[in-house]
């Protein structure tokens, strides 16, 4: 049983005659986004939400990580930030990839298979998850007293900037 419930995006279009008081009533929207999507034609729901279409029959756990395995080692292991954190990025491309399991299977056809989908969606996730690490880690420092010397002289040199 899936308890997660599903979540995709829809293309929803707007009617003409439609004022923004109506669209904003009748779909939720807040006044300006409910304007926009007037002068649109049209606002996707759920936009601003992760997908999550799971498939269960179409998620093999094996196969999955070894995609993330294959994922990392070709796209993310000459980076010295990314090995300290292998093991999440792994995770986080599996996680991902159990997300969009129906979405894979819905979308594959001759051209593109489930494989080269999920490899998509793993790399995808992946390099999310490091930017939003390395963007956290950017200040933070760890380590003897040069890299205080060194954060010191940075902290120093933004105030420089400021005054």
């Amino acid at each position: 049983m899936n308890t997660v419930p599903e979540i995709r995006r829809e293309r929803i279009i707007i009617p003409p005659e439609m004022t923004p008081k109506e669209i904003k009533e009748k779909y939720g929207l807040s006044a300006k986004r409910a304007r926009a999507a007037m002068k649109q034609g049209f606002f996707v729901k759920n936009y601003s939400k992760k997908q999550i279409i799971i498939d269960p029959e179409n998620f093999d756990p094996a196969v999955s990580y070894s995609t993330a395995k294959r994922v990392y080692w070709k796209n993310f292991r000459w980076r010295p930030l990314a090995e300290s954190i292998k093991e999440d990025l792994i995770q986080e491309g599996v996680a991902r990839m159990w997300e969009l399991s129906g979405q894979v299977k819905e979308r594959a056809n001759d051209k593109y298979s489930n494989g080269y989908a999920y490899f998509w969606v793993c790399h995808n996730a992946m390099l999310s998850y490091f930017k939003a690490w390395e963007r956290q880690m950017r200040w933070r420092m760890f380590g003897d007293i040069e890299d205080e010397f060194v954060l010191s002289k940075i902290n120093d040199s933004r105030r420089e900037l400021v005054l």
